[in-house]
């Protein structure tokens, strides 16, 4: 059920935050939306001055400007908080620039923490619930993309132990869906015939199971058997590979 309820979706212009406004807004919720993007050319019916906040959350002044922002549109309370705005970056660690591994590190964890942070009291009024899109890159080993696995993970870390803080209040889930068939592979350089991106789910797709693992409630759920399985393997995997290198080192 969303009819009738406040939702601010980041990361809310393009890929599956776009899908999460579009389907959220068909079941008639009010929607607060975060993106980078312009106003040209998005939809007016979902992006305009009285529901979309343009800024850039690798800044550390955005999550005051958000909160500006819905205290100037009289938001009293947030039902749903989902945190989807994110970057990548594909290539060895050692040759990502320090610029590049701050931006992954202000929008994939720092704006999530604080931006929470800003609107807590928000949720609390609505006894609301913070969703935040993870990825299965959070639980299996994943080179060429350290940088972008370690935000991942520590997002979940930040949840994990939040839900434990708010409960009775707020309600805390992390949803880690797995390659999407989005931009963002080709914006960071991934070559896409390698991957098999044709393949990936649509947004839409993997907006659909997303909405529906918020209303199952469940506080972590993976989208789809494979990577449900492949999240499971990497967390055996890496105790293995954790048990072999120590043995080896003794040796």
């Amino acid at each position: 059920m969303s009819e009738g309820q406040t939702i601010l979706i980041t990361g809310a212009s393009d890929g599956i935050g776009l899908a999460l406004a579009q389907q959220y807004s068909a079941r008639g919720a009010r929607l607060l939306l975060i993106g980078r993007r312009p106003t040209a050319g998005l939809d007016p019916q979902l992006f305009n001055p009285q529901s979309y906040c343009r800024v850039d959350l690798s800044q550390p002044y955005a999550p005051a400007l958000v909160a500006q922002f819905l205290h100037q549109r009289q938001v009293r309370h947030l039902d749903l908080l989902i945190h989807n705005a994110g970057v990548g970056y594909y290539g060895p660690a050692s040759e990502q620039a320090p610029a590049s591994i701050d931006l992954l590190l202000q929008t994939n964890l720092y704006a999530p923490i604080a931006l929470t942070h800003a609107l807590l009291p928000l949720l609390i009024a609505a006894h609301g619930r913070i969703v935040c899109i993870g990825s299965v890159a959070a639980a299996l080993p994943v080179p060429e993309y350290a940088v972008y696995g370690a935000t991942k993970a520590a997002l979940e870390g930040f949840a994990r132990s939040l839900r434990i803080e708010l409960r009775n209040q707020v309600g805390v889930q992390v949803i880690h869906p797995g390659a999407t068939r989005t931009a963002m592979h080709a914006k960071i350089g991934v070559p896409l015939e390698r991957i098999g991106w044709q393949l990936f789910p649509t947004p839409d797709r993997v907006a659909q199971q997303i909405i529906g693992a918020i209303d199952g409630q469940a506080p972590v759920t993976t989208i789809g058997t494979g990577n449900r399985l492949a999240r499971l393997a990497g967390r055996y995997a890496g105790s293995l590979i954790d048990w072999a290198v120590t043995r080896q080192k003794g040796a």
